[in-house]
Parts: C-alpha cells; sequence; structure tokens
C-alpha cells in the first residue's frame, strides 16, 4: 500500500465528507421549508455516499496501488463515513432538539428572560403539545379517534433502532 494510495482514500472521504456538508446546509436553506432539517441529513448522507462509492469505484480501477488494497480502503471509508455523518447528525439534532439548548439561545436572544417566562413557554403540556403536532403534520402519528398511531413504519422502525442502542449502551428500557 503507497502512501500516495492513503492520500487519494483520504482526499475522497474529505470531499464526500464535504459534499455531505454542503447539500445538506443548501437543501434546508434553498428549498424554502420544504425540506426538514432531519430529511435534509438524510439527503445530504445520500449525496456524499454516492460520491464516495463512485470515487471508491474510480480508484479501484484507476487508482494508485493494488486494486485489492483499493477496495479495502474503500470499505474502510464507507465505515468512517458512516460513523462522521452518525456525529454530524447528532450533532445538528442536538442543537435542534435539545431543551437545554433552545431555553439558552431564548435567553441570550432576549437579553434575559425571568424562570415564570421559561416556564410559560417550555412547561410540559406546551413542549409536548407542539411536538404532536409537527409528528401528525409529518405523518409519523396519526391522531384518530382520541389516540395517537404510528404513522410511518420506518419511523417506528428508527425507534425501536434508538430504543434498542439505549437498552445496550445505558441499561435502559422506554419510558412506557
Amino acid at each position: 500500500m503507497s502512501g500516495l494510495q492513503l492520500f487519494q482514500h483520504a482526499l475522497l472521504l474529505f470531499v464526500a465528507l464535504l459534499v455531505t456538508g454542503v447539500v445538506q446546509i443548501g437543501s434546508v436553506r434553498f428549498s424554502r421549508g420544504s425540506i426538514r432539517v432531519v430529511a435534509s441529513l438524510f439527503v445530504g448522507f445520500a449525496s456524499g455516499l454516492v460520491v464516495l462509492i463512485g470515487g471508491a469505484i474510480f480508484l479501484s480501477v484507476w487508482g494508485a496501488g493494488a486494486p485489492k488494497d483499493n477496495v479495502c480502503l474503500g470499505i474502510a471509508n464507507t465505515v468512517l463515513f458512516v460513523c462522521c455523518w452518525y456525529f454530524y447528525f447528532h450533532y445538528v439534532n442536538i442543537g435542534e432538539a435539545s431543551l437545554r439548548i433552545r431555553i439558552m439561545r431564548e435567553v441570550a436572544a432576549a437579553s434575559g428572560c425571568s424562570l415564570e417566562q421559561l416556564l410559560v413557554a417550555y412547561n410540559t403540556r406546551v413542549v409536548v403539545g407542539a411536538r404532536m403536532k409537527r409528528l401528525v403534520a409529518d405523518g409519523q402519528l396519526i391522531y384518530t379517534e382520541g389516540r395517537y398511531r404510528a404513522g410511518k413504519p420506518r419511523m417506528v422502525l428508527v425507534a425501536k433502532a434508538f430504543a434498542a442502542l439505549r437498552w445496550v449502551l445505558l441499561g435502559k428500557r422506554s419510558l412506557f
């Protein structure tokens, strides 16, 4: 395995991650609200993955070094890409979903708030009510006959995956 070969693959990973970020940010800013933040993260991921796989194929055929080494480096790059995207996903998501961060932004923007003002804006019913409205509007939940039901099956799968991850990492089950 040559130094040039390693450089080519490192550069490819960097470019794929750069494309991911640019497409994600661009899709949020230029879609005028039609693409939400979480959806834009997946659009960015898909774009970066296409660049990564296309570049890996190109390097395995025309790159420096043995083709089998390029295939192994391509697999390693894919694993690194997914790990970096996972970190990026949660970094962006925490800024959107974290109550702590949202309170800090609002306090800073208003040059200070009283506890009463924060409790009015962030009481449990208001926060959960707003979240439920967004989930229903997005089709992730369906509200019929006074009950909420799962809407999109893929989101149920995602929720189960995170519940399993929570159990594996923290030894905790669901809140319900």
